[in-house]
């Protein structure tokens, strides 16, 4: 029998056995917790190993930076934010705890520590995922609640919150725990969702606005001491980050009500990126919820049957996004965890009709499944400013880098980062190229973005080309660096 024949004759078994293996990981009752929670681990693994670098510069400037610093002592380039005040030690107190134990190990390689980091992280964002599947089988049992769990804990939006070392993402996850813990019975998970809501807003302050929908829900349903108890639970958190302001030198709580005045009350958000208030649905929203014709009503009454499971999640999801659409300055990544919320509110409710689903229904459920692992796939591999990151590691090797250079074609946030350069002092300035070759004496070192440096201007200064780095397939040209050595 040849090789295709031989396949042709197998394929009707390979295609049942698959189809059989499919259906088992839909259909079903719930695996035990220990098996789910590995099951999570296992789908958060390629973004602990392969996902570097950072998405937006704040991960890297506003968070890793700073938490570097307390860990090391090394010298790093405070944001605006941090000038002005408006920024919270906690999360970065939290990371730098990471780094020293990473670096009490024998772990000092930046990437190596960074995958530690996202470990741990990891490992923390177990916690909303066992108490989901407490949701979906004790609390309110689903009769087939994998396809759920397996959507929710694969979604790539909750895999990089879980992941990623940002005060945002780590945030979220603790929200999302503080939610789901708030279905669970008597006072006991609603406190516990209360405690890792306040954690949360030291993280982000925004994520209190997930508080409010929580407890309306809570009244609605006349559960009066868990209100009670999640309430009360909140003050501890919300008054570590004013602890935390005393013991940084400023007043009881300064961070918070800074934040709020910078960007609420004198409108500094409205300095950045302003969207319309559509942005959210229909670039954040839909997308994710495959909220398309002619899926329009499937979509609306798989979120409906997912929001009588899990209302306070449908609540504070819904309440946040909304909330968001009406500030000024906006970005996927600010509603990457009240997305994710309203991903498991669909989830839920697609495993609920899976018994008697429609033809449609199946074609709604197969394009929402290949949209998380499209969103999977990204929160898995994607390295974020690789080029950046590339040069900084490569800068930090060099015998006579000493912690001052010069960027041409750039602003501060384009070096990559102190966490990769690791100098005592940093001292970089920013030069346009006719700066660049009017400066006495000329910098040592030079980091160029986006083009490299004129013929002429590198050669009267005597710089040579060190390296050139790329970004994650060189797809933008902003990632690009280019680095110059005096030699003369």
């Amino acid at each position: 029998m040849g090789f295709p024949s031989g396949i042709a004759h197998h394929a009707p078994r390979m295609l049942a056995f698959l189809r059989r293996a499919l259906a088992g990981a839909v259909h079903g009752p719930a695996w035990p917790l220990p098996v789910f929670l590995g099951i999570c681990l296992l789908l958060r693994l390629p973004a602990v190993l392969f996902a570097h670098g950072y998405e937006f510069l704040d991960q890297q400037f506003q968070y890793v930076d700073p938490a570097w610093s307390l860990a090391s002592g090394d010298g790093w380039i405070p944001t605006w934010e941090w000038i002005d005040g408006i920024r919270s030690w906690v999360y970065p107190g939290f990371l730098a705890g990471i780094f020293r134990v990473t670096r009490a190990i024998g772990v000092e390689e930046p990437m190596a520590m960074m995958r530690v980091a996202r470990a741990v992280h990891a490992l923390i964002s177990l916690l909303p995922m066992a108490l989901l599947w407490l949701a979906l089988t004790r609390w309110r049992p689903l009769e087939s609640p994998r396809f759920a769990l397996l959507l929710i804990a694969g979604s790539g939006l909750m895999v990089t919150n879980g992941v990623q070392t940002s005060g945002p993402a780590f945030g979220a996850t603790l929200a999302a725990a503080a939610i789901f813990a708030f279905h669970g019975p008597g006072w006991r998970y609603p406190a516990l969702g209360g405690l890792l809501l306040g954690l949360a807003f030291c993280c982000r302050y925004q994520t209190a606005i997930y508080g409010p929908a929580v407890v309306a829900v809570g009244l609605w349903q006349r559960r009066w001491a868990a209100v009670v108890w999640f309430t009360l639970a909140c003050l501890p958190g919300i008054a570590l980050q004013g602890f935390v302001d005393l013991a940084a030198g400023r007043p009881f709580f300064a961070s918070p009500w800074a934040y709020l005045q910078m960007n609420v009350v004198l409108g500094g958000a409205a300095q950045w990126s302003t969207r319309p208030w559509w942005f959210y649905l229909l670039l954040g929203v839909a997308p994710v919820l495959v909220l398309l014709p002619p899926w329009l009503g499937v979509a609306w009454r798989r979120m409906r049957d997912g929001a009588v499971v899990l209302p306070a999640v449908f609540a504070a999801a819904t309440f946040h996004v909304v909330a968001h659409s009406f500030v000024a300055r906006k970005a996927l990544r600010f509603e990457y965890g009240a997305v994710a919320l309203l991903v498991a509110v669909v989830g839920v409710g697609v495993a609920v009709r899976l018994a008697h689903e429609s033809r449609l229904g199946r074609v709604y459920r197969a394009l929402l499944v290949a949209a998380h692992a499209l969103l999977w796939l990204w929160a898995s591999f994607f390295s974020g400013h690789a080029g950046a990151i590339a040069a900084a590691n490569a800068l930090r090797e060099e015998p006579s880098f000493e912690g001052g250079f010069a960027v041409v074609h750039g602003e501060l946030t384009a070096v990559g980062g102190a966490f990769y350069l690791r100098r005592p002092r940093l001292e970089v300035v920013c030069m346009t190229p006719e700066e660049l070759a009017r400066a006495e004496p000329p910098p040592r070192w030079v980091m160029a973005v986006r083009t490299p440096l004129a013929e002429d201007v590198a050669s009267a200064a005597g710089f040579e080309l060190a390296g050139e780095y790329t970004g994650f397939f060189d797809m933008r040209r902003s990632d690009r660096r280019f680095l110059y050595e005096r030699r003369r």
